[in-house]
């Protein structure tokens, strides 16, 4: 008895150790965070073979429980089979992780290494229509697309207000992680780049790739020594204090530097893709121009078809969604055709610490025209009510000024020529 006694203690002791698992109607799971992700994902200590053992399905929507939270998350293979800002548990090959698709799970909820963390079934397949439709699938080979430029997805960003030739983005033309850095390099040297936003890396990271066997970027490099590259080193949480502190930063660095501008992060997809839309629509882009060239992206990578099913669920899900709540502070799913998103944009830049000199500055660098004069004999102050679509002129003679707000209208005293 007292041998069966050890033995069953031993067992106990045994399963404490491992994941739990119950297979019937109520699938449910339980283990530990393992490690905290650079982005603030969660890795669980248990492999995905045991998350299927336990009954649970890709599709599958689930009940997670972490410390005080009971939360819901779909069971999914990818960040964007989810929502901008949406919580997902992801598959790997190896790993099953719990995030926020752009966001930062591990300080949204407060949850950390050695946290327990419950995964149980609330509805079978009930996410499975929306998970089977945004399924993208890409390679890493340049034969397999019709130009380098679509290889690297590297392009020219004119959309209104931003002049010809003055504003590019692109895949990382220095992290070959996916293979490609060189092709990236190269056409950045072609359309004579002279600065660049690195949203993704960090100095020593930069300085990694370089080490490395493959790396092939010289003009980059030659950019990088010479003070012409800002590394940001910016996290995917896009409402984060940190990620707002940063845009702001890189958008202060294009001020103070010449075009033609690169915008980068690793696949030239997120955060380039929110960063170029952010531009865009402040230098007054329609919300339509914004998202296809955000789309642009999805049809270069995974040959998504405008104008389909798929299509339209990406860029509502993403930079749709992203715009109507990060920039406008709506909810995701708001009517944006009656907001002014270039008003809008200009309060997000001026709310995240650009100031109205440096506003100027960009609207003249992006446009073609000349800086903004900040002092000058035949400038007199007037008040400018900033910025209404297609106004682009008037956005340009933003000098040092006064930042006003009443009634919720913007007022900035900038600097206007006395002969108008």
């Amino acid at each position: 008895m007292k041998k069966l006694t050890g033995f069953m203690a031993l067992l106990m002791c045994l399963c404490m150790l491992l994941p739990t698992a119950v297979r019937a109607d109520g699938a449910e799971i339980a283990g530990t965070v393992v490690e905290v992700q650079k982005y603030g994902n969660l890795v669980m200590d248990f492999a995905p073979s045991d998350m299927l053992d336990a009954g649970f399905e890709v599709g599958d929507i689930l009940t997670v429980s972490v410390g005080e939270n009971e939360l819901e998350a779909p069971l999914c293979t990818s960040y964007s089979d989810v929502d901008t800002g949406s919580l997902v548990v992801r598959l790997t090959d190896e790993q099953v992780i719990v995030a926020i698709n752009m966001g930062n799970f591990s300080t949204t909820y407060g949850t950390g290494e050695g946290e327990e963390v419950t995964f149980t079934l609330k509805q079978a397949k009930g996410y499975l229509s929306e998970y089977t439709i945004r399924q993208l699938t890409r390679t890493n080979e340049r034969a397999d697309y019709s130009s380098d430029d679509v290889f690297a997805n590297f392009r020219n960003v004119t959309t209104t207000g931003i002049a010809d030739g003055v504003l590019f983005r692109s895949s990382s033309p220095v992290n070959n992680e996916i293979g490609r850095a060189a092709y990236a390099d190269r056409l950045a040297e072609e359309n004579g780049i002279e600065t660049v936003i690195n949203l993704a890396d960090s100095e020593a990271s930069i300085e990694s790739y370089r080490g490395a066997e493959d790396f092939d970027s010289p003009y980059y490099a030659d950019l990088y020594d010479n003070g012409q590259v800002i590394v940001l080193n910016m996290g995917v949480d896009l409402k984060s204090d940190d990620f707002r502190a940063k845009l702001a930063e890189g958008l202060e660095f294009m001020a103070k530097n010449d075009a033609p501008y690169l915008i980068h992060c690793t696949e030239g997809k997120d955060r380039a893709g929110f960063v170029s839309a952010v531009i865009e629509l402040a230098m007054g882009a329609s919300l339509d121009e914004a998202v296809e060239d955000y789309m642009k992206t999805y049809e270069n990578y995974y040959g998504v078809e405008k104008g389909s099913e798929k299509y339209e669920m990406i860029a509502n899900s993403n930079i749709r969604a992203s715009i109507a709540t990060i920039i406008c502070g709506l909810d995701k799913d708001a009517d944006l055709s009656g907001i002014d998103l270039q008003e809008a944009t200009a309060l997000y830049l001026l709310g995240i610490g650009l100031d109205a000199d440096t506003l100027g500055v960009l609207y003249g660098k992006l446009s073609g025209t000349a800086a903004p004069a900040t002092a000058a004999e035949d400038v007199e102050p007037e008040p400018v009510i900033l910025p209404k679509t297609g106004t682009l002129p008037v956005i340009a003679y933003i000098g040092l000024g006064v930042l006003l707000v009443a009634g919720g209208a913007l007022v900035i005293s900038g600097a206007r020529k006395k002969s108008e």
